[in-house]
């Protein structure tokens, strides 16, 4: 039996039968209107995708589902399968608008990419947290610390219990703060604390080899993090030579994945392959900070980073955007343990300086661990 991969996706036209058609045809084996003597009906029934079931919603969209074949994805290549799945359907004058919203990848393809490296007990184990929420915390400002200044604000957040340590990634190869440059005066400043570094890797991907290079000396560096805008593919390249946590950092996915936008693709969606690619952490949203996302929506991203995926690890989602210490208990309890609660401006603007701000992050984590907690979501 062939095996296929499943994609269903919201689509806007007027004319939804044939927008399908040409869709499912489009992307797959030829041009979706015309017909060529060189199409064999071998080539239709091995690489043709096709379409399973329409179903009108009530927003004026249709769901359209979709499967296509196995045999048509290269292995372990997010370019291949986002080339297929959403590309070239947006160049279909039929087709007005069409969101991705699910994808169901079959377990060859799945177990082709190379998923998280230390995955979340891997990261427990690395900084020996337990039982609780991980804490994060973000250098602030985002560019323009010196390396001695940003060096005090490590010490500062690693006296206060921090867990996790991310530089921004608005973060560049700054005058007198390059990254290497960085990567050595931290690793010398961590001296053996268990806290997750995260450089921010904002160099080309032919400077690569020499930062994962870098790190891997760098015994008192656990991590990294590495924007969207890399690529799922050069984002997978990374983790496969550096031997670290990876951060995937989520900042401008929202020209991919806004729901309001005429194409797009659900986050959710976006969190399994960022997963597949190697994330051990994410940044997944917020709920009740200046992004307020719902209860379900977020839940939706947790269970594509979490949920058994055929043996690959599970990912630490990251909440930030306008976290506050009175947010820990509050995502505990919607989502449990398995996350990290992440903040720059409510650490760093705390009256009585930056580690006073960790303390009261750590505070609360600790008191969700002994259950001292109670809140209503």
């Amino acid at each position: 039996m062939p095996s296929y991969l499943k994609a269903t996706y919201h689509v806007k036209s007027a004319k939804i039968k044939e927008a399908a058609d040409a869709l499912v045809i489009g992307q797959s084996i030829g041009n979706p209107y015309l017909r060529s003597k060189y199409e064999t009906p071998e080539m239709l029934e091995r690489y043709s995708a096709r379409v399973t079931n329409i179903t009108e919603l009530p927003n004026g969209l249709f769901q359209v589902e979709t499967i296509f074949p196995l045999d048509l994805f290269t292995p372990n290549s997010f370019t291949h399968l986002l080339t297929v799945v959403m590309g070239g359907q947006m160049d279909i004058d039929l087709i007005k608008g069409c969101r991705l919203v699910n994808l169901d990848i079959p377990e060859a393809l799945i177990k082709s990419f190379p998923g998280p490296k230390l995955g979340i007990q891997g990261i427990r184990d690395k900084i020996s947290v337990y039982g609780r929420p991980l804490i994060g915390g973000i250098v602030k400002p985002k560019t323009g610390l010196s390396i001695d200044m940003l060096c005090r604000m490590v010490e500062a957040m690693v006296e206060g219990g921090i867990d996790f340590i991310k530089e921004d990634e608005i973060l560049g190869e700054i005058e007198g703060a390059h990254v290497l440059q960085r990567i050595e005066a931290v690793n010398k400043v961590l001296g053996g604390a268990k806290v997750i570094y995260a450089p921010a890797i904002n160099v080309s991907i032919a400077q690569y080899g020499e930062v994962a290079a870098a790190l891997n000396e760098s015994k008192n560096i656990y991590g990294y993090h590495l924007n969207v805008w890399a690529g799922l593919d050069a984002f997978a390249y990374l983790s496969s030579l550096a031997n670290k946590v990876s951060f995937y950092q989520k900042s401008g996915d929202g020209v991919i994945t806004k729901e309001d936008n005429d194409y797009s693709i659900a986050f959710d969606v976006w969190c399994l392959l960022a997963r597949l690619a190697g994330a051990d952490m994410i940044h997944i949203g917020m709920m009740g900070g200046y992004l307020d996302e719902s209860k379900e929506v977020l839940q939706k991203r947790l269970d594509a980073l979490q949920n058994p995926c055929y043996g690959h690890k599970g990912t630490i989602p990251s909440f930030s955007c306008g976290a506050t210490p009175a947010h820990v208990p509050i995502l505990h309890q919607a989502f449990g343990n398995d996350i990290m609660v992440s903040a720059g401006g409510s650490i760093h603007s705390h009256k009585d300086g930056t580690t006073a701000g960790v303390k009261e992050f750590r505070l609360m984590a600790d008191r969700c661990a002994a259950s001292e907690l109670s809140v209503e979501i």
